[in-house]
């Protein structure tokens, strides 16, 4: 039988050497530039996932200070006066405030949660990894993105 030749560590080789592309850009030498104003897609696909992980626990917050209100709503919480003086004056929550919560509550969790990291924080992640792109196509208006 003829010995059969596997080409496989030549194309593994060839693809290694293919997604191994120097950035554009040249590597940020502090703390702000690195991570706060980066041009980096992973780290402005972090930048979107901290995001949407922040505005996940503000918008459970608000959820439960919204259930709290249907449990119990004339109960006294001083805690809740002290943090909303206006909103719940004497630690009972006016309807006015609850209202406001829950508008506040489903803005949160569209927009910042469920748009922000699937789209943004996965889509700046892996999409450039897996077309074999070095970064995005305009790399300092997808950080504009994220600040505006």
């Amino acid at each position: 039988m003829a010995e059969v030749e596997t080409t496989q560590g030549v194309h593994a080789e060839a693809q290694t050497e293919a997604h191994a592309g120097v950035h554009r850009h040249p590597a940020p030498t502090n703390f702000i530039r690195k991570y706060i104003f980066s041009i980096d897609h992973k780290v402005i696909g972090i930048q979107y996932l901290l995001l949407a992980l922040v505005s996940v626990f503000i918008g459970m917050f608000m959820s439960v200070l919204m259930r709290l209100r249907l449990t119990w709503p004339d109960h006294h919480w001083k805690a809740l006066g002290m943090l909303f003086k206006l909103g719940a004056p004497d630690g009972v929550m006016l309807p006015e405030f609850y209202l406001s919560l829950v508008t506040m509550h489903g803005t949160m969790m569209v927009f910042f949660v469920l748009t922000t990291a699937p789209q943004g924080g996965f889509g700046n992640y892996f999409l450039p990894i897996q077309i074999g792109a070095d970064d995005m196509a305009f790399p300092t208006l997808n950080m504009l993105s994220f600040w505006v």
